[in-house]
């Protein structure tokens, strides 16, 4: 029998298996992408408060101590 193929013969479940592997490594790098991404931005959008004078954080409805809160959990 005449074998055309250059690469060789690998089973369906080898190159399955490859395949979950390299889905899993890739969704736990989209995760780690993600987490970091939202880090950043809870971060910035906490110093861009920060720098606000207080009246115009009592305008919005929260106090200096609540910038965090505010930011990661909205306003109560």
């Amino acid at each position: 029998m005449l074998r055309t193929d250059i690469i060789g013969h690998r089973s369906a479940s080898a190159v399955a298996a490859r395949r979950d592997v390299f889905g899993l490594v890739w969704a736990r790098l989209e995760s780690a992408l993600v987490a970091a991404a939202q880090a950043w931005i809870v971060r910035r959008d906490e110093r861009l408060l920060m720098e606000k004078p207080d009246d115009l954080l009592k305008d919005i409805g929260i106090g200096r101590g609540d910038i965090p809160r505010a930011v990661r959990e909205g306003r109560l």
